[in-house]
């Protein structure tokens, strides 16, 4: 009797303790609508999972779009599933990180001679209230505005009305997302579409964060897992919903409803004649209950055709979202791990991968990258006898160590099996860069996996090299421009220093303490590598400034020096380029002071970018230490002093309080580089 007590009261307190979520529901089938007064869709059957591992007691409230957009905002509801993501709603609605679909929008209107936004300038256009597909910055409105198209716009509260006012003539064209299901409206559906967007679940501003971090974790474990709870549902809402019959079928269909119709009226009527014509009708009805079999046949056919597509359209959408993030900036290694990892990503066969630069030349290989293997032992290997690309094509090798065992000496052997994972079959892509030079793109599957790579596979993973190929070559062509542009704004910051730096190791000094103050601020190591490159650009502005200023001995007069000042803003001209931000920002800024007494702007604080706050110490405490035509250098004690108790020309409130910090621990640093490079010889 005690512990039925004691249970009683515990499952009363979890009652009493669960969550309790509003969710607002609204008519946007397969996503979310309500049929025979049940809740259904793909969105609230994932809502439903989570609810009950979770323990939310959940309470439906179906309206309109338009009014369930504002009771999220008045905090009367707690969530509004299946909902696109922009800078307005994000002032009154939080999302996960977790989307759990893509949609986008489609245009549908009753004239099927429509092939473009262009076809319908002019026009009336129904949407629907607060829609993305209306309301977001790249949303049809904006590129009516954008593209000059003059749309007149009818707003309505649902996508039903919205193809009801195409169907009655009340407007030329209506926007609807690509899934909405409903096609009693006799319109046609235009080759049109536009925004793809990624659907989430929204959260008024009041829900607990805790209940949003429980989505994200429960869709990202899912939607990592193929054999999920997700892609289940997935198949039941989405693919189930497009399976599409084409037009003769359904005609078939209904000639064999009016046969069989035309059989069942004659036999009342010839009921008389019925024991004579009875081995014909059923002679008759197996021949049509064969052709019905042969019906479903053809329709499994189509549905499995229709998933196979669906799946390969995922795979593009996902594969044209991943190359869209590459970046021309980023490190090789970084480029090569991406392009690897992603190839994994959409190849589902493979469970490891490598890419291996040849010369063919010189017989020699490299390796760039690796996934699984052990990527440091396989850098070892830099000869390779045997074979080498002719011509670009894709192969299939099975058990590839020992099919390479021929080719190799015994020693790059030796290290390839060791470092490799066990092989069943590799996928190979030889890409050509230029002449004599080549890229072994290769995908590996596990030797216990039981899969093999099928024909859509490589379809997909051509498709991939091609679009990587197209990214390495521009890839490797901004590099050597890149390299090209800084080797000579050196040179020309060089030049600007001669007049000024009578050793011509300013630039240099001033580039290595830049970069010993970003690493011990732990800064971004790309962000690091940019300020020691660019740093020694800081005055490359005075290249325009008069000789006769700076080479003047004594001091400069008042319209001298604001002509001095200007070599920042001449600097920022000259590297006044999207690949070089990093190098406008120390020119534009490094006279800047934290406590804004600097030039050419009066910035203070945070408002000068960090790179420019590292540059103006490095500077000045080089200043200080260096011999100029117009003064002799101090000591490194006396610098240090002056940087950090100041004097009649600097202060300390001049300088990032946490890089004068460091400056005060590591100020011997300084001198050790100093008095280094002041040693050396012929820098350029």
């Amino acid at each position: 009797m005690k512990k039925s007590f004691i249970i009683i009261f515990l499952i009363f307190l979890t009652i009493l303790n669960a969550e309790k979520l509003i969710v607002g529901i609204y008519e946007n089938k397969p996503l979310t609508y309500k049929e025979n007064g049940e809740y259904k869709g793909l969105a609230l059957d994932l809502l439903k999972e989570i609810s009950q591992k979770e323990n939310w007691q959940i309470k439906y409230q179906y309206d309109t779009f338009p009014n369930l957009i504002k009771k999220i905002k008045n905090n009367k509801i707690n969530v509004l599933v299946g909902l696109g993501k922009t800078k307005d709603r994000e002032l009154f609605i939080k999302y996960p990180s977790q989307s759990f679909f893509t949609n986008w929008g489609v245009i549908y209107s009753k004239n099927n001679n429509i092939d473009s936004l262009l076809d319908l300038k002019n026009k009336k256009i129904a949407v629907l209230k607060d829609d993305i597909y209306y309301t977001h910055e790249n949303g049809i409105k904006n590129l009516s505005r954008k593209m000059n198209l003059n749309f007149e716009f009818h707003e309505y509260n649902s996508y039903d009305e919205v193809l009801q006012a195409v169907k009655n003539n009340v407007c030329d064209a209506g926007v609807v997302n690509r899934l909405y299901s409903n096609n009693s409206y006799n319109i046609h559906k235009t080759p049109i579409v536009f925004l793809p967007v990624e659907i989430y679940y929204g959260f008024s501003k009041n829900t607990k964060e805790i209940i949003i971090n429980k989505i994200d974790y429960y869709l990202s474990k899912w939607k990592n897992d193929e054999n999920s709870i997700y892609y289940s549902l997935l198949r039941k809402n989405i693919y189930k919903e497009k399976i599409f019959i084409p037009e003769w079928v359904n005609k078939v269909l209904n000639t064999a409803i009016v046969i069989i119709i035309t059989l069942f009226i004659s036999f009342l009527t010839f009921y008389v004649l019925f024991i004579k014509t009875s081995k014909k009708l059923k002679q008759k009805n197996e021949e049509l209950e064969a052709y019905n079999s042969e019906l479903a046949s053809m329709n499994e056919e189509l549905e499995e055709s229709y998933m196979n597509i669906e799946d390969i359209n995922f795979k593009l959408i996902k594969l044209t979202k991943i190359m869209s993030k590459l970046k021309l900036t980023s490190t090789f290694d970084e480029f090569y791990n991406e392009l690897l990892r992603t190839a994994i990503f959409l190849i589902p066969e493979a469970d490891y991968g490598s890419i291996i630069f040849i010369d063919s030349k010189k017989n020699q290989w490299k390796f760039l990258s690796a996934y699984g293997h052990n990527f440091e032992m396989l850098k070892s290997i830099t000869y390779a006898a045997g074979h080498t690309p002719t011509k670009e094509k894709i192969k299939i090798i099975n058990n590839i160590v020992e099919n390479e065992r021929i080719e190799m000496n015994d020693e790059s052997y030796k290290i390839l099996k060791e470092a490799s994972k066990p092989i069943k079959q590799t996928m190979i892509y030889e890409i050509k860069l230029k002449e004599e030079q080549w890229i072994n793109f290769c995908l590996d599957i596990d030797i216990n996996s039981e899969k093999s790579f099928s024909e859509e596979s490589k379809e997909i993973f051509e498709i991939f090299a091609n679009l990587a190929r197209a990214f390495w070559i521009e890839k490797l062509s901004y590099e050597y421009i890149k390299d090209a542009y800084i080797n000579l704004a050196n040179k020309l910051a060089f030049i600007a220093e001669e007049y000024d730096d009578i050793t011509g190791k300013h630039i240099y000094r001033v580039a290595e303490f830049s970069k010993f103050i970003a690493e011990k601020l732990s800064l971004d190591k790309k962000l690091i590598e940019d300020i020691y490159i660019y740093s020694p650009l800081h005055d490359i502005g005075k290249l325009l400034i008069d000789k006769s200023i700076l080479l003047k001995e004594g001091p400069l007069d008042k319209n001298e020096w604001e002509e001095m000042k200007k070599h920042t803003i001449y600097g920022s001209k000259i590297l006044d380029d999207p690949y070089f931000a990093v190098a406008k920002n120390i020119a534009l800024y490094h006279h800047e002071k934290y406590n804004g007494e600097g030039y050419p702007y009066g910035l203070k604080g945070d408002e000068i970018p960090i790179e420019a706050q590292i540059v103006a110490l490095a500077d000045v405490y080089d200043a200080l230490r260096s011999n100029r035509p117009y003064k002799k250098g101090f000591s490194h004690e006396i610098a240090v002093e002056i940087i950090l108790k100041g004097d009649e020309r600097t202060k300390p409130e001049f300088f990032n309080p946490e890089i004068l910090n460091l400056f005060k621990i590591f100020h011997n640093e300084f001198k050790n580089i100093y008095n280094k490079l002041n040693e050396e010889k012929n820098l350029i």
